[in-house]
């Protein structure tokens, strides 16, 4: 159903504020007025005429192969300005479906008939396709991290950034898993240092203990070792010594909550979150030597299939999302998909079918770090979200802010005046 404009508050996009909201519905039997032309952006001016004009939508129709004069034709019925563009929404042809209108041949062609940059097509209802007329990319911008959580934060509520509706982007951390994969210079950095400024206020206070897996020697998250985490692997052993650490704990958690009769584990300062983030998975998954492959295999494996009642989540990142590289990627209920090189590697995260259901991450501009889609077990639509934008200053400001307090272990009495040759036992002069 489309919204009446009444009911929006204009802000946020130049291409929203600089005129009232327009809106237009077919209504039958009643003739529609021309849109007026000083409410209208100029770059949606002939989208705006097309879809109100029966005349040339009776001539776009069959040009695009989605309607004849001996089939019929699609049915505008409203078109509405957004701040990305205009959301246009048609009722198929009976016999049509969602993948007549969402392949790159038709999209494409939209596109260049309405004269917009891009149309994304989605299915609001059985029957009706909403084709979104993008002219403004709203997550073009980045948006810089913050710490409006420093008092407080939601395990199972992340901040990590924004969606391209202005919405805060979440990730659930708590019982849960989150894969990252993205190629270089995506953004993987920004969304992990994101998700540390958001638990942040946790890792304080004592509730979450980050162990932090960085095969490129420390270059990423060097700045956290001993102060923000509590383990810091930069080599294979050290890597899966740190994974089996956290099995073994894994197990005697269940092991304790099995005889409590606890099915899931609630945080606290004895017993917090374990949060195993690795960066680079495929250094040990796929580079390592075959020993190691196969155990960090296992390892991951044993994490990923039991850890979450336990209260123990892995973030993976990777730059290649095959198998090969993530065997068990499919115990990932969270993945989350930047700049992929290819159309193939899409799918290879989100599922078969993904880019026709929206995720196009072959398609991210290399200028705009960050920029994703996100996909969770249980919904079939994805939601493009762009990180927060972390500098080297904001990441020593996470390290600096929520790193716990270290025991202080300096001598804590006056020993100004110890002589360290005097061991005690002195006796005096002896008698002759």
């Amino acid at each position: 159903m489309m919204v009446s404009p009444d009911l929006f508050i204009m802000g946020g996009s130049a291409a929203v504020t600089a005129f009232t909201l327009w809106h237009w519905r077919r209504l039958d039997g009643v003739k529609q007025p021309a849109p007026a032309a000083a409410s209208m952006p100029v770059d949606l001016a002939p989208a705006a005429s097309i879809v109100t004009d029966a005349a040339q939508l009776a001539l776009m129709w069959p040009a695009l192969k989605l309607g004849s004069w001996e089939t019929g034709f699609p049915n505008v019925t409203a078109a509405t300005l957004t701040e990305s563009g205009m959301l246009v929404e048609v009722q198929m042809l009976g016999g049509q479906s969602l993948k007549d209108w969402n392949n790159d041949a038709t999209r494409d062609a939209l596109a260049h008939y309405f004269a917009v940059p891009e149309v994304v097509v989605s299915s609001p209802s059985p029957g009706f396709v909403h084709l979104e007329l993008r002219t403004v990319d709203t997550l073009a911008v980045s948006a810089p991290v913050t710490d409006l959580l420093a008092y407080g934060v939601d395990l199972e509520a992340v901040p990590v950034g924004v969606t391209e509706d202005h919405d805060v982007w979440q990730l659930r951390v708590l019982y849960g898993h989150i894969l990252l994969a993205g190629a270089t210079g995506s953004g993987k950095g920004s969304v992990l240092w994101s998700l540390l400024n958001g638990v942040g206020p946790a890792i304080k206070a004592g509730l979450v203990d980050v162990r932090i897996a960085d095969p490129k020697g420390g270059a990423e998250f060097g700045r956290g070792e001993d102060r923000l985490f509590t383990r810091f692997a930069v080599d294979a052993a050290s890597i899966l010594a740190m994974l089996a650490e956290a099995v073994q704990e894994m197990d005697d958690r269940l092991a304790r909550m099995r005889q409590a009769g606890i099915r899931k584990l609630v945080p606290s300062v004895d017993e917090p979150l374990v949060l195993v983030m690795i960066d680079e998975a495929a250094s040990l998954s796929s580079y390592a030597d075959r020993d190691e492959r196969e155990e960090f295999r296992r390892l991951t494996g044993l994490l990923l299939s039991k850890g979450r009642a336990a209260a123990v989540s892995v973030v993976a990142a990777l730059q290649d999302p095959s198998k090969e590289t993530m065997p068990n990627r499919q115990l990932f209920p969270v993945r989350i998909g930047l700049r992929l090189d290819e159309p193939t590697q899409t799918a290879m995260v989100h599922g078969q079918g993904a880019r026709d259901r929206g995720a196009r991450c072959d398609e991210i501009s290399e200028h705009t770090p960050g920029v994703g889609y996100v996909g969770e077990d249980g919904t079939t639509a994805f939601v493009r979200v762009r990180a927060y934008w972390v500098t080297d200053n904001d990441a020593d400001r996470i390290v600096e802010q929520y790193s716990p307090a270290q025991p202080d272990l300096s001598p804590q009495a006056d020993y100004s005046g110890f002589d360290p040759d005097d061991l005690g036992d002195e006796q005096g002069p002896l008698a002759a």
